[in-house]
């Protein structure tokens, strides 16, 4: 695939995680701005995830018959027009209806870029190519989300979604001139759904996709007030962790195109929520010390980040023809494990104290780790039997 392109598209992906990853960051200002409780304002995420969650397989069936840059190119301008919306809005509920809306771009623009560039690619190249379309996700987190925090403690929240919006319009043109016109993927029926769903391998590898997000989330979600109640750590000081966290990740996502290549993707993926656990699990005792929180954070992301974009190889591997429908699957369990983490986390804010709010994550991603194990035996017994 020509570089230009690879980067534009990589481009749309970090605009959409910016997006989907700047309310945690911006948690703690838009509690005190619309004088709501953290909880509530927790539940802007959980609603975000949980619309992107309904969006991405109802979506990727009814836009299947769309040509890929034209429905590519609308997705971003949504997140531009719900992010310009929601610095404008006056109060929650405006601020919760362009949450929603933004969510749409979500569940369109990462599973359908993905399964575009399956078509575009030669087989051989699928895997490595789509690690690296996820790298906007880990440079998002790198930059984009410590950006929005930054430019939060510089003016205010609103600005950090203007900045989002206008910077995607930008990219819905780019994305419109680097696209070519005609790229169609086989198209999408109920039947194709039914297909996905009746594969154990499928359904194994999506619920470890699902419970992997919601481990995440129970704390990722409220990483701002927790290291604040924890550590006192706010603006700058928070936006320098998001970074050094992004690092970590964007870290991860390189190692992870030249681990799938090394040792699959499977493997790679039990390293993934192996490392996760770990850290969850060892949070709550090195947080007695501010620079370890940095550390855990950084180690956290150097081991997670790759997560995604090797199950969508993995789901790919499994079954080439239902990719679009493999991917938007996988993509709206990803947003709903991330709804129903936030969810959880809302609950642990006010049972737990703040630290040990990682404990409750771990239970969640060990079971990923199981259900990623049962989905790689389904696979070998598919494979079998065909």
């Amino acid at each position: 695939m020509p570089l230009p392109r690879l980067i534009v598209l990589i481009a749309g992906n970090f605009f959409v995680a910016t997006s989907f990853l700047s309310v945690g960051g911006l948690l703690n200002e838009i509690s005190a701005s619309l004088a709501i409780p953290i909880e509530q304002a927790g539940l802007l995420i959980a609603a975000f995830g949980i619309s992107a969650a309904i969006c991405a397989p109802t979506l990727a069936t009814l836009g299947s018959r769309i040509d890929r840059r034209l429905l590519l190119t609308l997705s971003m301008a949504i997140c531009a027009l719900a992010n310009v919306l929601a610095a404008l809005s006056r109060d929650y509920d405006q601020l919760m209806l362009a949450r929603v809306l933004a969510a749409v771009t979500s569940a369109v623009y990462t599973p359908q870029v993905a399964a575009t560039v399956s078509m575009l690619v030669p087989e051989s190249e699928r895997g490595p190519t789509l690690a690296k379309l996820m790298i906007g996700w880990a440079v998002g987190s790198v930059l984009g989300n410590p950006l929005s925090v930054l430019i939060a403690s510089v003016f205010d929240w609103r600005a950090s979604f203007a900045f989002i919006g206008v910077a995607s319009g930008v990219v819905a043109l780019l994305v419109w001139r680097s696209v070519p016109a005609n790229v169609h993927v086989p198209p999408l029926n109920w039947h194709r759904w039914f297909e996905v769903l009746r594969s154990p391998a499928l359904r194994w590898l999506t619920a470890a996709t699902a419970l992997t997000n919601v481990g995440g989330n129970v704390m990722l979600s409220y990483i701002a007030p927790i290291v604040k109640a924890v550590q006192g750590i706010t603006g700058p000081a928070l936006a320098a962790l998001l970074f050094i966290s992004g690092i970590g990740g964007l870290l991860g996502n390189l190692l992870s195109v030249r681990l799938i290549r090394r040792v699959g993707a499977t493997n790679v993926a039990y390293k993934c929520n192996g490392s996760s656990a770990i850290v969850l699990l060892l949070w709550p005792f090195v947080a007695s010390w501010a620079a370890a929180i940095y550390v855990a954070q950084f180690v956290y992301s150097l081991g997670s980040a790759g997560f995604p974009a090797v199950q969508q190889t993995r789901l790919v591997a499994v079954a080439p023809l239902l990719a679009a429908a493999t991917i938007a699957m996988n993509s709206s369990m990803t947003y709903l494990g991330g709804s129903i983490g936030a969810t959880i986390g809302a609950s642990a804010w006010t049972l737990l104290e703040p630290r040990f709010m990682p404990w409750v994550g771990f239970v969640f991603v060990v079971a990923a780790l199981g259900c990623s194990m049962m989905g790689e035996r389904a696979v070998g017994r598919e494979k079998g039997s065909g």
